[in-house]
């Protein structure tokens, strides 16, 4: 690979030293940081780049990690105009009798040039959404998303799980057969793609488990669940994975781990709201991470308690839930909502100040995928994964204070350069290697159909709710 250098922004670090350098600069080779310094330093170590990268004016930034997201998202979203239950049915309709695997591709190239363009180079996506509706019942859905994530060019965690019981339960194949899939099937689904698509090139996967909150549960439904449970931890031991669990919620995370026992170091959780003590105590102990998603209908319903998280030693990392129902995948406004939450909630103004909060999507983050010692930073020997930023706008100037001025400012349509793996994949926001028009016109063709296919087209009529206060 080409020798590249970034030269002349401001360059946010996030290393240990959580250095902030006015007139920086980086150097890439081989697809990993050589160096990382002052400008007239790390010019005159590298007098001949193949490539440079003119970052005067601009803030240079680790690339920014999504922890927690769902595939299948970018074609659902605001349908049923606010009414998450009609929603949520609409997801299970979908992801489980109306979504082939061109579906699927669609959705991955939209939802992935919407994060390459917002900064996010790598993002975590469950494989369907609803209440744990897993497109795992052919390896068919997962291969599509695998090709459109790789043609896009950013990295990707991919989290698979089976659907929650009882078994079986049916899905529509590609050729409109319905079939009656079992925990076995799932299973085996998983572990294919697992084999084709794990460490592959930039996408990895991660097994996954409903939450239960319940801790009534009969013995019979334990036993089932616990040997769910195992298998997916097996599944995971043998590649190596992270676990992932979506929805946590007031006494399901020591249920989890009391009734279970599935969580660990390599755990991350998202939501984490309205929740006891117990169950902080568990994080505690357990090691396990915590993904806040402040724009999520659960932060509304709930409280996620971040400060006492942080303050309590758990890590904590924020995710966009996106791309739908109502929300994008722009980690800026993420971060920024974040911190408002946390101190609307408690009349404070001093809590999690904007570097936390960016902490919480660069370097807390990869350690929530565990690829701290990859990504998260600039740092020479790391993947060479950056972006820059706009300092130079109307809403960002004057420039001083670029911490401040990124999280509290900036969009994700304030970035204007990325680099994934020393690769320039968009340079003044443009994308050569993609047809954006034609990721925008495919997804919308495809959308069109999968309305016609579930019969859901009326959900999609707008009421924009004029003149009322409720919806």
């Amino acid at each position: 690979m080409s020798e590249i250098l970034v030269s002349g922004g401001t360059v946010i670090t996030l290393d240990a030293g959580r250095r902030v350098i006015p007139d920086g600069a980086v150097a890439m080779r081989g697809g990993r940081i050589l160096a990382v310094g002052p400008r007239a330093e790390i010019e005159a170590q590298f007098p001949e780049p193949d490539r440079v990268l003119d970052a005067r004016g601009k803030a240079v930034l680790p690339g920014l990690i999504d922890t927690h997201a769902h595939a299948g998202h970018g074609l659902v979203k605001t349908l049923g105009n606010g009414d998450f239950a009609a929603w949520g049915e609409a997801c299970r309709v979908i992801y489980s009798s109306a979504s082939p695997a061109e579906f699927w591709y669609a959705e991955a190239r939209l939802a992935g040039l919407e994060r390459l363009k917002a900064g996010v180079t790598t993002g975590v996506s469950v494989l369907g959404g609803g209440d744990c509706v897993m497109r795992v019942d052919t390896p068919a859905a997962g291969e599509a998303r695998g090709r459109a994530i790789a043609e896009i060019g950013i990295r990707e965690v991919m989290a698979v799980g089976p659907r929650r019981p009882p078994f079986p339960q049916d899905y529509t194949m590609e050729d409109g057969s319905t079939r009656a899939i079992r925990f076995e099937d799932q299973l085996e689904t998983m572990g294919l793609l697992f084999e084709r698509l794990h460490d592959r090139g930039r996408m990895r996967l991660c097994t996954m488990m409903p939450v239960y909150r319940d801790a009534t549960h009969d013995r019979a439904k334990v036993a089932e669940i616990k040997a769910q449970g195992r298998a997916m931890r097996e599944l995971g031991t043998k590649f190596k994975a992270i676990f992932h669990q979506d929805g946590h919620r007031a006494g399901s995370i020591a249920v989890t781990q009391d009734m279970f026992g599935l969580l660990a170091p390599d755990a991350f959780l998202s939501h984490c709201t309205d929740l006891t003590d117990a169950d902080i105590a568990t994080l505690v102990k357990t090691g396990a991470h915590v993904v806040h998603n402040p724009m999520a209908l659960a932060a509304v319903k709930g409280f996620c308690p971040v400060v006492k998280l942080l303050d309590a030693g758990v890590n904590v990392a924020i995710g966009s839930d996106g791309t739908a129902p109502d929300r994008s995948g722009d980690l800026f406004r993420h971060a920024f909502a974040a911190m408002r939450y946390a101190q609307q909630a408690a009349r404070d103004d001093t809590l999690l100040p904007p570097g936390r909060a960016l902490e919480m999507i660069t370097i807390d983050a990869a350690r929530v995928i565990g690829m701290e010692r990859e990504i998260g930073s600039l740092e020479p020997g790391k993947r060479a994964d950056l972006i820059t930023v706009d300092l130079t706008a109307p809403h960002m100037a004057p420039a001083n204070m670029p911490v401040w001025r990124v999280v509290c400012f900036a969009t994700g349509a304030d970035v204007r350069d990325v680099v994934i793996g020393g690769e320039i994949l968009m340079e003044a926001r443009q994308v050569a290697h993609l047809d954006e028009a034609e990721i925008v016109a495919a997804a919308e063709a495809e959308a069109a159909a999968m309305l016609r296919r579930s019969g859901l087209a009326y959900l999609a009529v707008e009421d924009p709710g004029w003149r009322r206060t409720r919806r």
